[in-house]
């Protein structure tokens, strides 16, 4: 780790690169000694740097539009979380709103919040927003009325903002403070300020919707420390509402829960072994003589394979990356009574001698997930090094020496962070581990053609229903390789374009005799006179080459012809992602049109009696 003075000069060397010409390099240098944990000097610093970048530096980054509704003073945290997002791969621009304005600015129809279109609204309260009635012992009538007309509040302005904007809403719930003048009698009283407080948040959190979640201030301030949350001198004289010290982890926190809402959260964590989830070498050692369970040690380690063990029960893929013999990697999941992971939770388990940079990308290609969905937990600073310089995508937390604070590393970088956790990802690990078995079964088959017979596919074609429409909405702004225009929206949207009598919206499931791979496609159309347009066709990487984009295509063949369209119509957009389907509309049979975007491509493919149906092995239920 790197100490204060360190950084100094580190940032005046990113400040150097600047000025030299060179504002990759300094945005690069920044990226490198970036830490949460920062005063607000060095975060302004950052701040700063980031601030003097021009367009080259940033051009790689994908746009943002984020309006702040405070009624606060929130400016100083502005280019600090510009400088997190920009670390998340954002290039954020903000909605400059009027002090104190968060109702009149949402409820006026000809706001200039709505022309700003922006893709996130965050509306920063803290407790000074909610009113809780004056005097000791106040009746529960009174209480229970303060806490409805807040959350009351809050709700009416979402549902106007669900009407008017696609934006998806972030809001803060109240940051209790480190004064109670009951003491601790305020934990008891129902009508204590505390209280009062306490039960706002909980109903707050409760009417949460869709394209709606809490940033969870209160948790944050504890986490920096009540005593040190309020700085009252700030208040009073600015209205900032909390310590400057902690704009850097507001900003932080604030950043990932956006990277997530946008699609961004990691998605794989790759765990090493020894000294990584046990103490001690299991080739050395044997696994009698490995620290697992037993003593402050083994307890260390147990706790973080629990906490491990929670990622994934709530959708985190998991694989082992160890230099070790397999079959010595694979005896404590198996033998060793203490072992909370087991091996049916590991979706790829490699383990052998080749260097772990090589190994990691192959992992990435057997899940057929990017680098950047990578999390790589390794005690050993050397690996990490090779690692981190021959993959800078993968995020790499440094582990400290002592074993205790793994758990707390790894939760602090919030790299899986999640606005909802769904039925598909509770199944993530079995849909990967049924796919190495399919592999296995691949290996045995003569030819392709046997292989996708073999697996006896069968797929099912929906329409957006409330069911659906959450892991819908999951998939069209998760997915990025196999998404041919990267289109995001909001379930309002959707629900909108499924309700709209010219859109084609349907959402594909596939299972075969090795599983339920859950649902794997979705597409969004709309009839254009005699043409039907695809505005959105993404899917799980996870069924690639098993023939789901021809079941998909002769799918929207079938309904063109139904809806009386002469023409299927695609346009392609290209990213640095998905570079993968760049090919798919001409190896569909679909022939170049001239495109009304720059940059992108357009095809079209007749309907007419001329186009032969699609081979495919997949039966529709």
């Amino acid at each position: 780790m790197m100490t204060p003075e360190e950084k100094v000069t580190a940032v005046s060397r990113a400040v150097a690169l600047r000025k030299a010409g060179q504002p990759a390099e300094a945005f690069k240098a920044l990226a490198a000694i970036a830490d949460k944990a920062d005063d607000a000097v060095l975060q302004a610093r950052y701040a700063r740097v980031l601030a003097s970048l021009d367009e080259a530096a940033l051009a790689g980054l994908a746009p943002l539009r984020v309006a702040i509704l405070s009624s606060t003073t929130e400016s100083f945290i502005r280019d600090i979380l510009k400088f997190w997002l920009a670390m998340a791969g954002f290039r954020a621009v903000f909605f400059d709103a009027a002090y104190d304005s968060i109702a009149p600015t949402v409820l006026d129809p000809g706001s200039t919040l709505y022309a700003f279109d922006p893709d996130i609204i965050w509306i920063f309260t803290t407790f000074r927003d909610i009113r809780i009635p004056s005097g000791l012992e106040r009746p529960r009538d009174l209480t229970a009325r303060a806490i409805d007309d807040a959350v009351g509040g809050f709700s009416a302005l979402w549902e106007v903002i669900r009407q008017r904007s696609r934006a998806y809403i972030i809001q803060n719930n109240a940051d209790l403070p480190a004064y109670r003048s009951l003491g601790n009698y305020a934990g008891v009283a129902p009508w204590s300020s505390h209280q009062v407080l306490r039960q706002y948040n909980l109903r707050l959190a409760e009417a949460v919707t869709e394209g709606v979640t809490i940033f969870d201030l209160d948790f944050i301030s504890s986490v920096v420390g009540k005593d040190r949350w309020l700085e009252l001198a700030h208040w009073y004289n600015s209205k900032i509402p909390f310590n400057l010290d902690a704009a850097g982890e507001v900003a932080y926190q604030a950043s990932r829960l956006i990277a997530a809402v946008k699609g961004r959260a990691r998605k794989c964590l790759v765990l090493d072994l020894d000294n990584t989830l046990w103490g001690g070498v299991i080739g050395d050692d044997g696994i009698e003589g490995i620290a697992l369970g037993d003593g402050s040690v083994g307890e260390a380690f147990v706790d973080f394979q629990k906490y491990i063990l929670e990622l994934k029960n709530r959708g985190v893929i998991l694989a082992v990356c160890s230099k070790n013999d397999e079959a010595k990697a694979r005896e404590p999941f198996l033998k060793h009574p203490d072992m909370v992971l087991k091996i049916d939770d590991i979706s790829v388990f490699v383990a052998n001698w080749q260097n772990k940079a090589d190994n990691i990308k192959e992992i990435a290609r057997r899940l057929n997930i990017g680098l950047e969905a990578l999390v790589f937990v390794d005690d050993n600073p050397a690996e990490r090094a090779l690692v981190g310089s021959f993959l800078p995508e993968v995020a790499i937390p440094a582990l400290p020496e002592d074993s205790s604070f793994y758990r707390q590393v790894l939760d602090q970088g919030r790299y899986f962070e999640t606005i909802g956790v769904s039925a598909e990802d509770v199944k993530r690990t079995a849909f990967y581990r049924d796919n190495a078995a399919r592999d296995g079964f691949r290996s045995k088959c003569l030819d392709l053609e046997g292989f996708l017979k073999g697996l006896e596919m069968e797929a099912v074609v929906g329409v957006f229903d409330d069911f659906h429409v959450p892991r819908v909405m999951q998939l069209v702004n998760k997915s990025n390789q196999f998404h041919l225009t990267t289109t995001r929206y909001t379930d309002k949207e959707l629900k909108d374009f499924a309700a709209d009598p010219t859109m084609l919206c349907r959402h594909f499931s596939l299972k075969d005799r090795f599983g339920d791979n859950g649902l794997i496609g979705v597409v969004i159309l709309q009839k254009q006179g005699e043409d039907l347009v695809i505005d959105t066709w993404c899917m799980s990487c996870r069924v690639l080459s098993r023939g789901m984009e021809e079941f998909i295509c002769q799918s929207l063949v079938d309904a063109g012809r139904e809806m009386g369209a002469k023409r299927l119509v695609g346009v392609y957009i290209p990213t640095a992602k998905n570079k993968m389907v760049a090919d798919l509309y001409p190896r569909l049979g679909f022939k170049p049109v001239p495109a009304s975007r720059e940059g992108a491509t357009q095809w079209a493919l007749c309907l007419d009696n001329s186009l032969q149906p699609f081979k495919t092995y997949i039966n529709r239920v």
